[in-house]
């Protein structure tokens, strides 16, 4: 290679993309988000470099022994793409805890060691241990991998980041909902995330933010991200959201419902949209034939079991229950969900970019959604905006959007204005120029 030429070669941590599989219901906002870009990235690389390679792997391999999502098959059916499948075991480096107490199977020995391990935990922690030790050698064995394809560069996903030596190790930042509001959040979230956060602070050399909001939330957490360079990266739209297709039948009548999609969890504010929806059906406030379908997967907090106790509760009877509640869509589905919903509802308590609110607008439906966070970095000047912890607030701006046809008329032509302002090319050429710079170091 010329001494003067640029050596493009990149490592891609794909975990997220890896534990995917199928629709709607396991492809989250994170996803979608390295799949558009990584798809971006291959292409303009290529353009820069017909022979730049790019390496795809995982910090947990056993994870492609489920198989890979058709997302993945299609990344690597590409010359340029190689997805490293580290499928030999992993040497041993000491037997495992139940093998070296084969030799300790003397029925008074054996007791003893039982009630020790009791006390001790000696299992769990030589297990530990041994997996600890596993990993490290797995590490060293990617950093050899990395270095003989001239790896220079490796971007580190959200659930799979680990310090690689003699390389530029970037790592993307989608939120730190976590870390601002952990009753939100499982506790192995919180944990995760405080971890990716002290990795992005110690470890990387150069952070993507994916807004501004996210960006200024990881300078108020510390100083120390001052010293780092910052790049704020949208997202782009996906094409499949422009383009034509075959409408399938929903079961609903088209404009006659309002739509939330999304993982159900307490952060979403769904339980703020079923209750404000319900009592606004009752009293008459909105039309009898209006539905509200709620499309997503079981997040935690059992937000899911409760809005369906709720509803059960109001509406006994199935055939009277205004309110769809689906686990699942297909992508096509859900982009006809979108299209031919009256609005969108997506009054988040805090997200650090928001795709839904992206995604309606390319399509042309209006969009309800909240003050705070990145928010209004989406939406811009198309959409209506409401304070999340208002409910009062909420259940009145849900009353204009399905009786003022003349707002929903001009939120949807400033949507498809507004939507196109965001572009996978354009995500990328905010990195490139920060990457060329690392790379020439």
């Amino acid at each position: 290679m010329p001494k003067n030429k640029q050596n493009w070669n990149i490592a891609f941590e794909i975990s997220p993309i890896i534990s995917a599989s199928g629709g709607f219901g396991d492809k989250s906002g994170v996803f979608r988000y390295m799949y558009g870009f990584l798809v971006t990235l291959i292409k303009e690389l290529k353009k820069k470099d017909p022979h730049v390679k790019i390496i795809l792997f995982t910090f947990a391999p056993h994870n492609l022994n489920y198989g890979v999502t058709p997302e993945l098959l299609e990344l690597i059916d590409n010359k340029n793409v190689t997805l490293l499948d580290y499928k030999e075991n992993l040497v041993t480096i000491v037997p495992r805890y139940n093998k070296i107490f084969d030799f300790l199977d003397v029925r008074i020995i054996k007791k003893a060691v039982k009630i020790l391990d009791n006390i001790f935990s000696l299992r769990e922690s030589y297990n530990k241990h041994s997996e600890k030790r596993q990993f490290k050698s797995y590490v060293r064995h990617l950093e050899k991998e990395f270095f003989q394809q001239k790896v220079k560069t490796v971007f580190h996903s959200e659930t799979g980041f680990f310090l690689l030596r003699h390389m530029t190790n970037i790592i993307t930042v989608y939120d730190l909902t976590p870390i601002l509001f952990p009753e939100l959040h499982r506790p192995a979230t919180v944990d995760l995330h405080l971890r990716k956060i002290r990795f992005a602070k110690n470890q990387a050399q150069m952070i993507i933010a994916i807004s501004d909001s996210t960006r200024a939330d990881l300078l108020s957490h510390s100083a120390d991200f001052r010293k780092k360079p910052i790049i704020v990266a949208y997202p782009g739209l996906d094409n499949s959201f422009t383009a034509k297709i075959t409408e399938p039948k929903l079961g609903v009548k088209s404009k006659r419902y309002l739509l939330f999609y999304g993982t159900f969890e307490p952060r979403k504010n769904i339980t703020y949209v079923v209750r404000a929806f319900t009592e606004l059906y009752i009293s008459g406030e909105i039309p009898a034939d209006f539905k509200l379908v709620l499309i997503g997967g079981k997040g935690w907090g059992k937000t899911k079991e409760k809005i369906l106790g709720y509803i059960v509760e109001q509406f006994p009877l199935q055939s009277m229950r205004p309110i769809v509640v689906l686990d699942y869509a297909t992508d096509l589905h859900l982009r006809v969900y979108i299209k031919n919903a009256r609005a969108v509802l997506y009054p988040s308590l805090y997200e650090g970019f928001g795709l839904p609110v992206l995604e309606s607008m390319a399509l042309g439906t209006p969009v309800l959604t909240s003050n705070t966070s990145s928010l209004p970095e989406v939406g811009g000047d198309a959409v209506l905006y409401v304070n999340p912890k208002d409910y009062f607030d909420l259940k009145n701006k849900i009353k204009t959007i399905i009786s003022d046809n003349k707002l929903v008329e001009e939120m949807s032509r400033k949507g498809l204005i507004q939507s196109k302002k965001f572009t996978w090319k354009h995500t990328i050429n905010q990195v490139l120029p920060s990457l060329q710079s690392s790379l020439s170091k």
